[in-house]
């Protein structure tokens, strides 16, 4: 659905710079299942919490959203399908967009007031059946009257003076059925905090980050999936050997087929064994694919947490063709494994010591050392939409612009969601 129609008047006069083409990503939110229902888009440059920031920049900010998602990539390949949350103005409360209500919801920004013309419009936004949202709310009292016409209330967690005051924040409006949303969610603890608090939908990165069991033994499981891991990425292992585990692993042998005959390989005939598999798409390659079905086996993880990991994988590989000298599947395996402490509860450190991993992929994983250390640091800050942190300067130098940036994110996403389609 092209908006362009309703922006044009956003755009004009602003002070920002038009040459540079606008940063797009994306932030999951979760339910109490961990289940993704739906994305924060982000855009560049990253709206500021001060109301001078918002009053000169904040209509363009939350438009350049709005063209990027709806008309230059799809809404559909940003957010999947589900309700993408972006951050609604003054001016976007009271001119509202000429798209489906069901495919956003509208964060009214904490600096607009409660007064009876933003009541007024929040009503007119009720009756096209859009989904509202209170950002970044903090208690205060003014803000209450909105309430009755607010869906889910966000509190960012890091402004809170006490994290231990927020079931009563909770229970202080429980009249008005409201959803809350905590935000800024950086750990397991604070994330069973909020959840023991009222919270039912939560935003941060608190599933990439592993439980506090450290010390204790690996369940069966994921002690079976690292013992796994080591067997498939000992680079003195054989052809013949790695593919003998992998024909004994029937579970194994058919994801990993499965894939190789998808669509997206273009192969003209059927693969049916895991020998001929080798020979067409490599054996570095079959490796990747298996550490993805690997890491599949540990159910009781969030399915993000493995989409997480494949969307840096690709990204990592696609970034690895400027640098001259280094490997694309060592990129991917980089991307994948970036995220293994989240899902085996184990201190990076120790898990490449147990993998007996190159020391230039351990250093890259653990400290952002050497040429892939760069490559992922830079992933994980296009991930998260700390454009300002990245070093453009290097990327340009190795002729990768923004604009290629963020071409190889979006690609990214699009090939991380076929890809685990295959492995399912």
């Amino acid at each position: 659905m092209k908006i362009l129609s309703t922006l044009e008047g956003v755009n004009q006069g602003h002070n920002m710079d038009k040459t540079d083409p606008p940063l797009l990503a994306r932030q999951p939110i979760l339910d109490s299942s961990l289940q993704v229902v739906g994305y924060e888009l982000l855009c560049r440059p990253m709206p500021q919490d001060t109301l001078a920031w918002q009053n000169e920049h904040g209509d363009r900010a939350t438009s350049e959203v709005l063209i990027s998602a709806f008309n230059d990539i799809g809404i559909d390949l940003v957010t999947g399908g589900l309700p993408a949350f972006i951050n609604f103005t003054s001016h976007w409360l009271h001119h509202p967009l000429i798209m489906p209500a069901n495919s956003i919801v509208a964060e009214l920004l904490e600096y607009i007031p409660a007064n009876e013309e933003n009541l007024a419009a929040l009503r007119r936004l009720k009756k096209l059946h859009y989904k509202i949202a209170l950002d970044d709310y903090e208690g205060d009292e003014s803000q209450a009257a909105l309430f009755p016409l607010i869906d889910i209330v966000k509190v960012d967690i890091r402004r809170l003076p006490d994290l231990n005051n927020l079931p009563t924040l909770i229970n202080k409006y429980r009249q008005h059925n409201l959803q809350w949303l905590a935000e800024k969610v950086e750990t397991q603890e604070e994330y069973r905090l909020c959840r023991e608090a009222g919270c039912t939908l939560f935003q941060g990165y608190f599933f990439s980050h592993p439980a506090n069991v450290y010390g204790k033994r690996l369940p069966d499981n994921q002690l079976a999936v690292l013992q796994l891991l080591q067997i498939l990425n000992d680079k003195d292992s054989q052809i013949e050997e790695v593919a003998r585990i992998l024909q004994t692993d029937p579970q194994l042998s058919y994801k990993l087929l499965q894939m190789v005959n998808s669509a997206a390989i273009g192969l003209a005939r059927e693969i049916t064994s895991i020998s001929r598999a080798i020979v067409i798409v490599g054996l570095d390659r079959l490796r990747a694919w298996a550490n993805l079905i690997a890491l599949g086996r540990l159910q009781e993880k969030p399915a993000v947490l493995r989409e997480q990991a494949v969307v840096r994988a690709f990204l990592c590989k696609a970034l690895v063709f400027s640098w001259p000298n280094l490997d694309d599947e060592t990129a991917f395996t980089l991307g994948l494994f970036s995220l293994l402490d989240a899902f085996l509860d184990r201190p990076l450190e120790e898990i490449c010591e147990r993998l007996r991993l190159p020391d230039e992929l351990t250093a890259a994983l653990t400290n952002h050392q050497g040429d892939y250390g760069f490559i992922l640091a830079t992933t994980e800050r296009m991930e998260k939409g700390q454009w300002e942190a990245i070093d453009w300067n290097v990327l340009q130098g190795l002729g990768v612009s923004p604009a290629q940036l963020e071409w190889h994110y979006l690609n990214a996403l699009q090939t991380a969601n076929a890809l685990l389609q295959n492995a399912g």
